[in-house]
């Protein structure tokens, strides 16, 4: 044998070790595991404070550098945890090219009779006195109808009779080796190929782009609308209950209708997906703007409901009379203290409120008009409601599109069957030897051998039943 084919030999043999196998999942694994523990694509400030919790700002500093340097902060697209990845797919493709031609040829094997010394020493035995001559074939139609393939032997002991089953069940194991390789490529693809980002688009506009998670702009091809966002709170409490997203998609200028409907809502677990990039409900803020609208309801003394929206500052006139009105005053969470004076609880919209002037000739007179406390909507002009100021909020979505995902659902599904076949359709082997008036029982295997115990005990119940 030639340098070369030596040096082949033990390549190969080094990628078909299980030994290979192990250690590349356990660095795969704690790999994964860091990748868990240590914030991911973050800014440097956010991987420090982690570490500060931990050790003191010298120590975190370091922490820090020693987690850039190995890619700690981005484990998923790292060039070693890639890299582990592909040994580990090659590890699996070479061990299956190694042993599957064994498996393969010993299905081609013809069956024969084993020494009954072979027999004794098997881990399993069971043996039955005073049995008729001709039982070897009842015992041959009874393991037929539960299965099993049979062979009868006459040798110089009496009959052996050899019975298999689910013998096929073995390559169950290759189909798992399979199933993992898919969703590695998966994984990979999606890595490679797909992206992660976010979106923060005011109530009103549209962003017909994302920012990834590098900071980088990632053209999505179409426009995403905001024409609606709510926040439902639990009752008095800052605590969101709820939130969702009122969007249009729109393409070339013209609305995506789904359903024969141009909105779709995104809310928590509710995700909306279209050409493969999916939209999450993440969060939410208040960004007020200039072209932020304050909406209002005023009822006459007729009761008369009168809708109103004006920008900040902007005079409107109060139906019915000579009074101009402008907010002058805004807050997104106004409370009343026990004392009956304004504060503010929060910086999200829990309870807006805001600052009306009213004036009418040379008179002029302020009132706070708070969305949740139905007194303050009463002027010395009548009723006015304040609704919400639309525009000022953002809704954050994230975004992903992970062109893998197929290829994960299919490997997930090959894994489910094959680990189901290797676990509950183990192979059975039976082995039988009549000699004489005595029938002895044998199993090869430790493994089945309860599972061995009671297919022979549903035998042996069966020629009992038939008076042998």
């Amino acid at each position: 044998m030639s340098k070369i084919d030596k040096w082949n030999e033990k390549i190969w043999s080094f990628f078909a070790s299980v030994d290979l196998a192990i250690a590349l999942f356990i660095f795969i694994s704690t790999g994964a595991a860091l990748g868990t523990i240590i914030p991911q694509q973050s800014e440097p400030e956010m991987i420090v404070r982690f570490f500060s919790n931990f050790f003191s700002p010298t120590t975190a500093m370091k922490a820090y550098e020693i987690v850039s340097l190995l890619d700690l902060n981005n484990v998923y697209h790292s060039w070693w945890f890639t890299f582990l990845l592909f040994m580990f797919a090659l590890n699996l493709i070479v061990c299956s090219v190694e042993r599957l031609p064994y498996l393969l040829k010993s299905f081609k094997t013809v069956s024969t009779a084993l020494p009954v010394e072979v027999l004794e020493n098997m881990p399993f035995k069971k043996k039955i006195e005073n049995v008729s001559p001709d039982v070897s074939h009842k015992i041959s139609e009874i393991l037929k109808k539960k299965g099993f393939t049979v062979n009868i032997f006459e040798t110089q002991d009496g009959i052996q009779i050899q019975g298999r089953k689910w013998s096929k069940t073995r390559l169950a194991v290759y189909l798992t080796h399979l199933s993992i390789l898919i969703i590695l490529s998966g994984t990979l693809i999606g890595t490679f190929f797909g992206f992660r980002g976010s979106m923060n688009i005011i109530e009103g506009r549209g962003l017909n782009f994302a920012i990834s998670d590098s900071g980088k702009a990632i053209p999505l091809g179409f426009e995403v609308r905001c024409d609606r966002f709510e926040v439902e709170y639990y009752e008095n409490s800052s605590i969101p209950k709820a939130y969702r997203s009122y969007i249009r998609i729109l393409e070339n200028g013209e609305v995506i209708k789904f359903n024969g409907k141009e909105n779709v809502v995104i809310e928590v677990n509710q995700p909306f997906s279209y050409k493969g990039i999916t939209f999450y409900q993440a969060s939410y803020g208040f960004q007020p703007s200039e072209h932020a609208e304050f909406r209002f309801s005023y009822f006459d003394h007729n009761n008369m409901e009168h809708n109103i929206s004006a920008k900040f500052e902007e005079k409107f006139n109060i139906p019915g009379t000579s009074v101009k009105a402008s907010v002058i005053d805004f807050s997104p969470a106004l409370g009343i203290d026990e004392q009956g004076r304004l504060f503010n609880m929060d910086t999200n919209m829990i309870n807006p409120a805001v600052l009306v002037r009213f004036e009418q000739g040379d008179k002029k007179t302020e009132q706070w008009i708070l969305t949740k406390i139905p007194e303050t909507w009463n002027t010395p002009y009548g009723k006015l409601k304040f609704h919400e100021i639309w525009g000022a909020q953002f809704t954050g979505l994230q975004v992903r599109k992970d062109p893998g995902v197929p290829l994960i659902y299919i490997g997930s599904l090959f894994l489910c069957v094959g680990l189901f076949i290797s676990l509950f359709l183990r192979p059975v082997t039976l082995f039988a030897k009549l000699s004489k008036n005595r029938l002895d029982f044998y199993c090869p295997s430790s493994k089945v051998s309860s599972i061995s115990e009671k297919q022979i005990d549903k035998i042996i119940n069966k020629l009992k039943g038939e008076k042998v």
